[in-house]
């Protein structure tokens, strides 16, 4: 039994609608009840998305995340990070895990960002990935890195881009399977201190793009409406936000109109 859910779970993942093995899993509870639409937007979850968003980082700060994807246990997403401001910017770490025993993936980063002037902020990060398959298959590590950068056109108005394995890093070299690059592109327009929109849309080199579109509102200074949709494979999401001060908490769920529900959870702790 244990061998047809891996190569069922092997399918899935290797599936063109779906993420590939070595992927930049996206993680972070705000960033997931926006439908991930996130390139352009300042915040910790930033290590996940655009390593620039986390130029304006004023704390240091440390948070976990977990997604139950499809409310399959065998395909959730653990994540926890710290970042640590700097007079020089702001570094980051974070490390990531999917999947189970038999199949996982597992990813370590090392970011740095920092602004120059009031407009523009960039960011890199060092990854280092590593895939196991169970009953013989073996296992793989591999670099790669990413880079990002925001710039702020007018107040309340960012745009951001990254990409993530510009080299185009090989897992192996048979059949030059090489790990995902992917471009994004979008940005974050703050109407007032309780609304933000934000759009951008991910191309990967073999596949469709992606755009996605996210909302945060919020109902007061502590409390956040999320909601976000995607395409292709088509999704909507929705979340909620809770700031207490040195403590920020960040519920979602998305849902693929196939596969079902993905809940999402987030919390961040900053050391004032």
């Amino acid at each position: 039994m244990k061998q047809v859910f891996t190569l069922l779970l092997f399918l899935v993942i290797f599936s063109k609608p779906m993420q590939a093995a070595n992927d930049n899993f996206p993680f972070g509870g705000r960033q997931a009840g926006m439908g991930n639409a996130a390139v352009a937007v300042y915040d910790f979850w930033a290590l996940s998305h655009n390593q620039a968003g986390l130029a304006r980082q004023q704390n240091a700060a440390g948070g976990f995340y977990f997604e139950n994807r499809y409310l399959t246990k065998e395909m959730s997403l653990g994540a926890a990070a710290f970042a640590l401001p700097a007079a020089s910017g702001v570094f980051g770490v974070s490390v990531t895990y999917f999947g189970y025993s038999q199949y996982h993936e597992s990813k370590i980063g090392l970011a740095y960002a920092r602004s120059f002037g009031d407009h523009l902020s960039a960011g890199v990060q060092l990854n280092y990935l590593y895939t196991f398959i169970g009953e013989g298959y073996g296992s793989t590590g591999n670099l790669a890195a990413e880079l990002g950068m925001i710039y702020e056109l007018i107040p309340g108005l960012q745009i951001g881009a990254h990409i993530f394995n510009p080299t185009r890093a090989k897992v192996a070299e048979f059949n030059d399977e090489r790990i995902p690059t992917i471009f994004r592109m979008g940005f974050a327009y703050t109407f007032s201190d309780h609304v933000m929109l934000s759009f951008e849309t991910e191309k990967d080199l073999e596949r469709e793009p992606v755009f996605r579109v996210g909302l945060e509102y919020g109902i007061t200074e502590n409390i956040y409406l999320r909601g976000g949709v995607g395409t292709n494979p088509t999704t909507n999401a929705f979340g909620f936000g809770l700031n207490l001060g040195v403590l920020r908490i960040d519920l979602a769920t998305s849902f693929h109109h196939v596969l079902g529900y993905s809940p999402q959870a987030s919390l961040i702790y900053e050391f004032k």
